[in-house]
């Protein structure tokens, strides 16, 4: 059965496995992690189901169905789900029955932990009306353990044989039943089955492909009773023959049709060349499938699809490359940001997981724990300490705010956040959700990418600008949408002066100003826009639309980039290039740098050739008169002239002479000599 797999934009074919070769498409859904949290609105939740789980096959993550409460609720689109790489968690659902008919593995890679039992679980149905659970697709528990607790109706899920199902050695079966009333009787199992079910008719016999094994087999499962009929051991749940490619499902990856114990690596040694090179047949690790390309919401690392870099890590352009010294510091998110946990936020620049502001996060609150105890006091906030978010440029996951206060007014303390992620997502499959909140505007001048999720803007009465934002522009997930309700009436906004400016381009604006433009109609200047380069002065025209700041040592205009294209400088001009000093090998005149002496050493101040404030520094050697001044320099290897005689200077030498110390000079010899090695 060829396979398609969709997760948002991206397609991945996945080969054959198992029956026939007809092309079905796969797609992949986000599991959740809200445990059996009770929902705000048990109708949005319903519905927050139904949209994340319609014909969905892969659940990357745990399937969790909890609070469904209305009998009549359809759960119909559940029933593609053909593998889930988390748990399954069934609590307080009162339908008549779930039907999952096609899910064939639970792999347990996260697993439940309840604290009346030190296992963790795979699979956990509790505190349920319902009066089935029918999954006679259900071949493989791959790690965690099994439990029924306290579901009052609950038939059938007695009479299936779990040893069947659990692989992992240390996997239990806990049943508990502690009510006070009978457990309810059940109808018997199909004549058919020949020992248990899931529900009432044939489809629902349980199916075996291990116990019923021989031998042989014993490390794995079998398609038959004979010796030669075992599964290859790359198999999960099963299978139609012996081969890798006749499995059902598969232990640890699948490969175009083919289960496999890796992905083929992304790199291969050249035994010729004693080096490792790209290998074109490599593939990343997703889940437990072998990909050409990681989802557009994870990241690619050591051949593998990763939520997050590991350390010594950052993410660029998709990658996780090994950081230049430093990294940029990642950050946990918070469930709610509030004045106990803000401080921990500086200077950071990613924060792995998502953040939440909502009213108690400035009103402060108390925390209550599940069990009732009394946790820390949070106190008041203002909203000026989320100041400390100036520095971030990511979230991974999704950004909440539902915060109102009279003075939070815009969200400018995220004014260089350039993207959120979406690999987890919250109300209305949202990663920025922006609900009832008292933002005047948005402020998020430095949004770009919004990589997966919708965006949800509802209910803000004060609100302008976002329905004029062009979110195409940002929103990279085509199967997510952009849902803005009830902000505050566009022509109350135009009457009150809170349009874009002028300046900005049709794409829409984050606030007013034309520092808070998506685009720009005319010039962009950094992040501001402009009618034109010629606007303010130390500005140059550097391409189409493009203006750029001229060179720090620009008096005024230039005509290009760097200190040589300045019109004027606002130090000295070495040459063609503007510079706040001379070189030490030249001196100042007239805002010119030119050079000193040849026989200058240590720079100079002038032109003369002698030491002096309009000369040289120094000299490697120097003629001196009777009054011990310097005549004049001379190069270090030149000989004194007739009638001087050679003296070497100590570094110690003080008085007029302390600029040659270390030096060589040439001292005048007595007036009756002609030449002299020395005076008299």
């Amino acid at each position: 059965m060829s396979r398609l797999l969709v997760f948002g934009s991206t397609l991945i074919f996945l080969g054959l496995i198992g029956l026939g070769c007809s092309t079905i498409e796969e797609r992949v859904c986000i599991g959740t992690n809200g445990r059996m949290s009770v929902p705000s609105n048990k109708e949005h939740h319903y519905r927050n189901l139904q949209n994340r789980y319609t014909n969905c096959t892969y659940v990357d993550g745990n399937l969790e169905l909890t609070w469904l409460q209305d009998e009549s609720m359809d759960l119909s689109f559940l029933q593609y789900i053909r593998e889930v790489t988390g748990y399954v968690l069934i609590s307080h659902v009162d339908v008549g029955k779930i039907v999952l008919p096609r899910l064939q593995i639970i792999r347990g890679r996260t697993l439940f932990k309840l604290n009346v039992n030190e296992k963790e679980f795979a699979l956990l149905i509790t505190l349920s009306k319902m009066n089935n659970l029918e999954m006679p697709a259900l071949r493989d528990i791959l790690a965690g353990s099994v439990a029924m607790y306290n579901n009052y109706n609950l038939c059938h899920v007695k009479t299936i044989n779990w040893d069947e199902i659990i692989t992992s050695a240390d996997g239990e079966y806990f049943y508990v039943y502690n009510f006070t009333l009978p457990e309810r009787e059940c109808p018997p199992c199909d004549r058919s089955c020949s020992k248990g079910c899931w529900g009432e008719g044939p489809e629902n016999c349980q199916r075996f492909s291990k116990l019923d094994c021989s031998p042989q087999c014993s490390q794995g499962r079998c398609f038959g009773p004979k010796p030669r009929e075992c599964c290859h051991l790359f198999c999960a749940g099963g299978c139609t023959g012996p081969k890798q490619s006749d499995c059902l499902a598969c232990r640890n990856f699948y490969d175009d049709g083919v289960c496999t114990l890796e992905c083929p690596a992304m790199q291969r040694y050249n035994s010729i060349t004693y080096s490792w090179e790209t290998n074109p047949l490599g593939k990343y690790a997703y889940g437990a499938t072998c990909v050409k390309n990681c989802p557009e919401h994870l990241l690619k690392d050591n051949g593998a699809c990763v939520r997050s870099c590991p350390n010594k890590k950052k993410a660029v352009n998709g990658e996780c490359v090994p950081c230049d010294g430093a990294c940029p510091k990642t950050c946990e998110g918070v469930q709610i940001v509030h004045s106990g946990n803000i401080d921990s936020f500086q200077d950071c620049t990613v924060i792995e997981g998502s953040i939440t502001i909502l009213d108690q996060s400035f009103k402060g609150y108390q925390q209550v724990y599940t069990n009732f105890s009394f946790g820390e006091r949070y106190q008041k906030m203002h909203p000026d300490r989320l100041e400390v978010f100036s520095t971030l440029k990511e979230v991974t996951g999704y950004v909440n705010i539902q915060g109102d206060h009279e003075e939070f007014t815009n969200l400018s303390y995220f004014r260089n956040l350039e993207t959120i992620g979406g690999r987890a997502l919250t109300e209305y499959f949202a990663s920025l959700y922006i609900v009832k909140t008292s933002l005047k505007s948005l402020g998020l001048r430095s949004l770009k990418k919004v990589r997966s999720g919708s965006v949800v803007i509802l209910e803000n009465k004060n609100l302008c600008f976002a329905q004029g934002v062009d979110w195409k522009k940002i929103k990279k997930s085509p199967e997510h949408g952009t849902l803005l309700q009830n902000n505050k009436k566009e022509e109350q906004c135009e009457k009150e002066g809170l349009v874009c400016h002028e300046e900005c381009s049709s794409e829409g604006c984050w606030g007013a100003g034309p520092d808070q433009c998506l685009s720009c109609a005319n010039f962009q200047l950094g992040s501001t826009c402009l009618q034109d380069c010629d606007t303010i002065s130390g500005i140059y025209k550097a391409g189409p639309k493009l203006c750029m700041a001229c060179h720090e040592e620009c008096e005024s205009t230039c005509r290009g980039p760097g200190p040589g294209n300045c019109s004027k400088c606002k130090h000295v001009r070495d040459g063609p290039f503007c510079v706040p000093i001379c070189p030490s090998s030249k001196y100042s005149s007239n805002g010119e740098c030119l050079p000193c002496h040849p026989n200058c050493a240590y720079g100079c101040k002038g032109p003369e050739n002698t030491i002096s404030d309009n000369g040289c520094q120094s000299c490697e050697k120097a003629i001196i008169n009777g009054d011990v001044t310097v005549e004049r320099c001379l190069q270090k290897n030149e000989s004194c002239p007739d009638g001087y005689y050679y003296e070497w200077l100590g570094p110690q030498e003080q008085g007029p002479l302390k600029p040659l110390a270390g030096k060589s000079i040439c001292r005048k010899c007595h007036p009756r000599c002609q030449k002299c090695t020395g005076y008299g």
